[in-house]
């Protein structure tokens, strides 16, 4: 078939709230749905919508966005039946193991165009032009070929070429005549780029940029001013994604009869419980691998593990160090516990440096950690973590002696948030622990110390 660059469609997306923010209120959104779900979805909205408002201080309509647009329909972190609000299988698996991009991956996975998150108008119209089509699967097979010829892609070419072509978008066009056809106008310096009649070129590329946002956030490619490059280090979800873009679209959106009553109620319920679901290959395949966050290439692979292990043996290498500069002698006193059950923290170090006049008093310490593509933000934390009832207990009774230390692994490092003295905090109202699981919520008034830390080469 003749690839023909005239037929441009813009192929929109659900704009994102905050979407600079997702690392930061993902957590926040799947908390709030672990506390309250499942619940009658006629006080759903107003539980939600109250509970998001003690993290986001914001007009109401704000707040509902969040939950409809964000947490809803752009990331399925939901879903109703027969009545009721469930937290789907994607935010319960994200709940267990901590791992953001792994999230933004299924994400990615099951999105497809046209699906059930938009009007009816829109699915109609989309329908009405034959899409039909995985877009970033499509887009990371186009990157890969790229990357195997050693060549970088702009944004600019990806949309004009793939993300608004027409012909690509009705699934029609393999991402090597897109590659070829790139390469050919950049030999004959042509310039092309998504253009909308009447708006600025801003407007025109809106819902692109955000799809590259979200490969972004799923830790499948690395953005770098106009250029988009695929992110080898994740080659084993990368192929998955190739692998599954000549298969049917998941969500089969052409069986449904658009003459029905209220069918767009219909395609959007059933559209939001597919959307979230996970399978067991992605499981598999889609662990972020702490080598695979860093931008730099890594020298030795590191042992996939359980992201727990993987902040565990972070602060206990971190402590040992510490103590180690104090005095040598005392290292044998920072060990670690995250095998023993019922003792309410992982890790018993001293205070060293940190305390002159009593330096071989104990620290406890209970490891929380993440992995997400963008570093926290240092001068604005609002975040949970989730406590076991053993953990709370040993925080009030060690009392000043007992830390949280929440460790996030990102691309540009591994960030360290130490909090003193929790139970106290929440006492004072600097910190909320709800007594569901003890579900520790914080902001910048109790954090005692911000660190950064390089990957090591």
């Amino acid at each position: 078939m003749t690839y023909n660059l005239n037929k441009q469609y813009r192929c929109t997306i659900i704009r994102g709230k905050s979407i600079s923010k997702m690392d930061d209120l993902l957590p926040v959104y799947a908390e709030i749905l672990n506390e309250i779900c499942p619940i009658s979805a006629k006080s759903f909205s107003s539980i939600f919508d109250k509970n998001l408002s003690q993290y986001i201080k914001d007009e109401a309509k704000t707040i509902k966005n969040h939950r409809t647009e964000n947490a809803g329909k752009l990331l399925a972190m939901y879903f109703e039946k027969d009545g009721i609000i469930y937290a789907s299988e994607r935010t319960k698996k994200f709940l267990k193991d901590n791992d953001q991009p792994a999230f933004f991956k299924s994400v990615c996975f099951n999105f497809q165009q046209p699906n059930g998150s938009q009007k009816i108008q829109t699915t109609k119209e989309k329908i009405t032009n034959k899409i039909k089509l995985k877009p970033y699967h499509f887009i990371l097979s186009l990157l890969k070929i790229a990357n195997d010829n050693e060549i970088v892609l702009t944004k600019h070419e990806l949309g004009f070429y793939a993300l608004n072509s027409l012909d690509v978008l009705q699934g029609k066009i393999k991402a090597i005549s897109v590659y070829n056809k790139i390469i050919k106008d950049r030999n004959q310096n042509i310039n092309r780029r998504v253009e909308t009649e009447g708006k600025a070129y801003s407007y025109a590329m809106q819902h692109i940029n955000e799809q590259f946002d979200y490969l972004e956030l799923a830790n499948l490619i690395r953005k770098d001013s106009s250029n988009i490059r695929l992110n080898a280090k994740e080659h084993k979800a990368v192929e998955l994604f190739i692998n599954n873009l000549d298969t049917k679209i998941g969500f089969d959106i052409y069986k449904y009869d658009f003459t029905q009553e209220k069918i767009g109620k219909q395609i959007s319920t059933d559209w939001q419980e597919y959307y979230g679901n996970i399978s067991e290959i992605e499981e598999k395949k889609f662990h972020t691998e702490i080598q695979s966050l860093e931008d730099k290439p890594t020298k030795s692979p590191i042992s996939p593990m359980e992201i727990g292990d993987e902040g565990e043996n972070f602060v206990l290498n971190t402590e040992k160090e510490i103590v180690k500069s104090f005095n040598p002698r005392l290292v044998n006193k920072v060990n670690h516990h995250g095998k023993t059950r019922g003792l309410g923290y992982d890790i018993t170090s001293i205070e060293a440096k940190r305390n002159i006049e009593n330096p071989e008093f104990l620290r406890y310490i209970e490891v929380k950690a993440t992995k997400r593509v963008h570093p926290p933000d240092l001068s604005s934390t609002y975040d949970t973590v989730n406590f076991t009832r053993n953990e709370w207990v040993a925080a009030q009774q060690h009392s000043e002696h007992f830390y949280i230390y929440r460790v996030y692994f990102t691309s540009k490092g591994i960030f360290l948030k130490i909090i003193k003295n929790p139970y106290l905090k929440n006492t004072e109202g600097k910190l909320y622990a709800a007594p569901l699981m003890y579900r520790v919520e914080f902001n910048d008034n109790a954090i005692d110390e911000n660190h950064k830390f390089l990957y090591h080469e």
